[in-house]
């Protein structure tokens, strides 16, 4: 039997670093596309030396893939007669990529049943059926994964029925299988799934009080999955009004570690997160508003911190040879930091716009997007 640990964490006791103080040049990414204001994009990566984009349309949802410049390489449409969402995506060892999203379930739609009468038949040469009016749309309740080849060929659906509306929102893939974290109106939920796209059981973590935001699944199996949260987890109660939150859960579906980020009288939370826990967030206090980021053990104690005056929580990726990336916004200014593997600040770049997803591969470099441009470092990428 497993041994159940739980830390309480104050990132009070860790010493901030200040950005400014360590660097001496802010250089300005570069724009490297620019999109329609009207298109929606769900999520950018990077993988097989192409840029991921996927989101969904009026008709349904697609993926494209981008070369390096910003010009498409492909692109798969998505549609169905029953009503879809994408939401999240990721690649696997072999290349595909796996799109998150949810179905609304089958409609059965039953022939019309012909009342009495006295009177002549209607004439109706065209045989059209007229439906009730006011049909209520189905709720989006199946949660279900579509995976696409590096080529952009379909190479299979897959779906899982749920009772209740519900949004994938991360999913992380390795060669043991897939961790996927969604929402419900009743808490969140977080399930398994093998390569050949078979679900396992639901596992719901906390009630309305917790929200999951990040997923990163580890080489046995077990997972780890943040966010923020009120409630009470392996008996960890809050520390301020909301707290970053962190769960272990194993591979047969027990939390075996719960540890919160708080301070008194604030909110916190973990948003973004790497397979080598570097995790990034916000904390928000009646008296200051700072983006955080901290590099965790594989024991979940923290390792080193920083934090700057922002608007925006800090979103993070991997580097190379050890370094990391993190992006946040200050009223409209961005700011990219290159760490080392210490948390030392090597360089600082400069964009505008609030970040929202960031992927660098030592191949192919770094992206960063703002929900209209995509940006790229201005030289070679570290």
């Amino acid at each position: 039997m497993l041994r159940r640990a739980s830390f309480l964490i104050a990132l009070l006791a860790l010493f901030p670093i200040s950005f400014s103080a360590a660097v001496t040049q802010v250089k300005p990414l570069v724009s490297l596309k620019l999109f329609p204001e009207d298109i929606d994009i769900a999520g950018i990566s990077i993988a097989n030396n192409a840029i991921y984009q996927f989101g969904n349309t009026p008709t349904g949802a697609y993926i494209s893939a981008l070369n390096k410049d910003g010009s498409q390489k492909w692109l798969h449409p998505i549609t169905d007669q029953r009503a879809l969402m994408v939401s999240a995506g990721a690649v696997d060892a072999a290349g595909n990529f796996w799109l998150a999203g949810v179905m609304a379930p089958p409609t059965v739609i039953s022939a019309p049943t012909p009342s009495a009468s006295t009177g002549p038949a209607a004439l109706n040469p065209d045989g059209v059926v007229i439906g009730s009016e006011g049909a209520i749309r189905p709720n989006l309740t199946n949660i279900t994964l579509w995976k696409i080849s590096s080529t952009g060929e379909g190479n299979g659906r897959y779906e899982l029925p749920l009772a209740d509306p519900t949004l994938p929102i991360d999913i992380s893939i390795n060669k043991s299988g897939i961790s996927l974290i969604a929402w419900q109106k009743a808490g969140p939920i977080f399930l398994n799934i093998d390569l050949a796209g078979n679900f396992g059981k639901v596992l719901k973590v906390g009630k309305a009080g917790t929200s999951l935001e990040k997923v990163i699944r580890n080489s046995d199996g077990s997972s780890f999955v943040t966010g923020s949260s009120t409630e009470l987890f392996l008996a960890t109660k809050a520390i301020g009004v909301r707290d970053g939150l962190i769960n272990k859960i194993d591979s047969t579906l027990k939390i075996t570690q719960s540890v919160r980020s708080g301070k008194k009288g604030a909110t916190r939370n973990w948003a973004s997160g790497t397979s080598s826990l570097l995790l990034g967030g916000y904390l928000k206090s009646p008296t200051s508003s700072l983006a955080t980021i901290t590099k965790f053990a594989n024991t979940l104690k923290p390792t080193w911190t920083l934090r700057a005056k922002a608007t925006s929580g800090a979103i993070v990726t991997n580097g190379s040879a050890g370094a990391f990336f993190a992006a946040y916004e200050n009223s409209g200014k961005g700011t990219l930091i290159n760490l080392d593997k210490s948390g030392k600040v090597i360089t600082t770049y400069s964009f505008a716009g609030k970040p929202m997803a960031i992927a660098y591969q030592k191949e192919f470099g770094l992206i960063l997007y703002t929900g209209t441009n995509l940006f790229t470092l201005p030289s070679v990428n570290p």
